[in-house]
């Protein structure tokens, strides 16, 4: 047996010299594998120790994208809807059914949805740990070294915030980070800087608004404390914007569900908050949902996606003097969706941006579709033109995301 493992090992060696793909030139052969679809990498690994070493470094992805091979992935924490049951599909209102049976309610259970809007595709991540519930998921984007980080939400038996951290590394996989100081959910959260997140606000677990913020280094698995901001902010935004941490709206412990107008911004250059006024005029509606914050051309936008009774709403302009595009919804589109960036398109005017919705629209009639919700946009920011896509959604992905996120792989 150990003569076998020998000749094995050997064996491997000395195709450690041999060309990436047999018969081939090594710089076709990474024309080849570089073209090899994300989920699948993995497997690749398993081929031989001269793929594994590829793929394990950074350059492959760096290779990727520079040859414009590279995948869109749209990462979502998003609640599960069918459960594998002695080899059978359960949809969420058996599942419902039976619980109610065992006078059991139903657990809340949140997963990781991936959707490859590059190859139009679905899966669902199983990570070896469970998911907290309405966690935060943010990514780090780099050549080779990308990042997914999830923060945060409400521990799934026992509904309270956790300041749990995960991590996982394109290349690596997943590992625990180094936890928040403060259990909190429903925070404001944004990547700054490129290796930094920080978060703000949310609430603890006697549902207490907070002001506290931090700063995750995840290079370094480090967290850092950030002066506190002037207003308690639950349920707020976050986003990032030249280079600066801001909050946006939110509500405070004895006024829950009244969202405010104002926000606040962290300049990591002076390590202080600044308070603005007129940010966001909806006190019934969040603006983590229904906005996203991107770069348009050569400057910043904030997108607000509206339907028509919303924008009869809006009652004041920015006092910041910042960009603000409103995008009229799809007209089956009802009631608050996820959002965000998927870069831009063919040349630098085309913008793309990826919807959900939690609703099942008026398109259900759809022949070839299970649900209804999801859309790209497609945007011409020269002159404003939209052209919005369906996306097809099995019904197993189509609950409504509490977080969205991209990675370009």
């Amino acid at each position: 047996m150990e003569a076998e493992k020998k000749h094995q090992q050997q064996q491997e060696e000395q195709g450690e010299n041999k060309c990436l793909i047999p018969g081939l030139p090594d710089d076709i052969g990474m024309e080849c594998l570089i073209r090899v679809p994300h989920e699948f990498h993995s497997n690749m690994k398993s081929v031989c120790l001269k793929w594994q070493y590829l793929i394990s470094d950074p350059s492959f992805y760096h290779q990727r994208l520079r040859s414009n091979t590279a995948e869109h992935l749209v990462y979502q924490i998003q609640p599960t809807h069918v459960m594998i049951d002695d080899d059978d599909v359960i949809n969420s209102s058996q599942k419902k059914q039976k619980h109610t049976q065992h006078n059991t309610p139903p657990p809340l259970q949140y997963g990781l949805t991936i959707y490859n809007a590059t190859y139009q595709t679905w899966q669902r991540m199983i990570p070896n740990f469970e998911i907290p519930i309405f966690c935060q998921c943010v990514t780090l984007q780099s050549c080779g070294n990308s990042k997914l980080v999830l923060l945060g939400g409400w521990d799934p038996k026992t509904l309270e915030p956790v300041s749990d951290v995960y991590v996982l590394d394109i290349i690596k996989g997943w590992r625990k980070g180094a936890s928040m100081s403060v259990a909190r959910s429903f925070f404001a959260c944004a990547v700054v800087g490129g290796t930094k997140v920080y978060v703000a606000g949310g609430h603890e677990n006697q549902k207490n608004a907070l002001k506290s913020a931090q700063v995750y280094d995840v290079d370094k698995d480090e967290w850092g404390v950030l002066p506190e901001m002037e207003e308690e902010r639950d349920e707020c935004m976050g986003m990032c914007w030249d280079d600066r941490f801001w909050v946006v709206s939110g509500y405070g412990t004895e006024t829950q569900g009244r969202f405010r107008s104002d926000g606040e911004c962290f300049d990591p250059a002076t390590a202080s908050w600044s308070k603005f006024h007129n940010l966001w005029p909806f006190q019934s509606l969040s603006p983590k949902y229904n906005t996203t914050s991107t770069r348009g051309g050569k400057q910043c936008e904030w997108l607000w996606f509206l339907g028509n009774e919303q924008q009869q709403q809006q009652q004041f302009e920015h006092e910041e003097e910042r960009r603000c595009s409103i995008v009229q919804l799809p007209n089956s589109v009802i009631g608050s969706v996820s959002v965000t960036t998927l870069g831009l398109g063919d040349h630098q005017c085309n913008q793309k941006v990826f919807l959900m919705s939690g609703n099942g629209s008026s398109l259900k009639k759809c022949n070839d579709c299970e649900s209804e919700g999801a859309f790209i946009l497609e945007r011409d920011t020269s002159n404003g033109n939209t052209k919005w896509h369906h996306v097809h959604t099995p019904l197993a992905f189509s609950g409504f995301p509490y977080s969205t996120c991209h990675l370009l792989i």
